[in-house]
């Protein structure tokens, strides 16, 4: 039995030879010398950095005390970005006096969290929609270098009803940090 009874034309046979034989004639020009092909570029380099910036340390804020009004912990800031939490517990009332208590790491040399106290809520959503309360303006700023020292700040007197506290467009190249907002007793 041969091709052409299967009712292959011999000019196809042909073609499938050729193509046979260029295949493997292709494949035998290649050699396996058994080394890796040098790159002809430079590979960059990679240098790990801990999760948090540019520091491994970890910065824990205190332990709440009952004199705490509201606290914020970010992580990697540079102006209004960050990654973090904040929390307000309470609001300043008129005849106490308060205490802005920060610290933070710098990703770089040179970084500072700045932290403002926002004062009263104004009213939320009109005609049905959601009333959620928005912040209201700065009523204080706190300046914490990020050079690892805590700082501190007392506050004469607050607007009541003031305390969430917000990171302010100033902060910049922060690591990670805090900043906690008490009634000083």
């Amino acid at each position: 039995m041969t091709l052409t009874s299967w009712g292959i034309e011999p000019r196809r046979i042909v073609a499938l030879v050729a193509a046979m034989v260029i295949a493997g004639v292709a494949g035998a020009c290649t050699s396996d010398t058994g080394e890796a092909p040098r790159p002809t570029a430079e590979q960059p380099s990679m240098t790990p950095v801990p999760d948090g910036g540019g520091t491994s340390e970890v910065l824990r804020p205190p332990e709440v005390t009952k004199d705490e009004l509201s606290r914020i912990v970010v992580r990697n800031a540079e102006g209004l970005f960050w990654d973090g939490s904040k929390d307000t517990r309470s609001v300043t009332r008129a005849g106490q006096r308060h205490r802005l208590t920060g610290r933070c790491l710098s990703l770089t040399a040179g970084g500072a969290l700045v932290v403002e106290v926002l004062g009263p809520g104004t009213a939320g959503a009109v005609e049905g929609a959601p009333s959620q309360p928005a912040p209201g303006e700065p009523v204080a700023s706190f300046t914490v270098p990020c050079d690892g020292t805590e700082a501190s700040l007392d506050l004469p007197a607050l607007t009541p009803s003031s305390g969430e506290l917000t990171v302010a467009e100033a902060t910049s190249q922060v690591a990670q940090g805090w900043v906690v907002l008490s009634r000083v007793a």
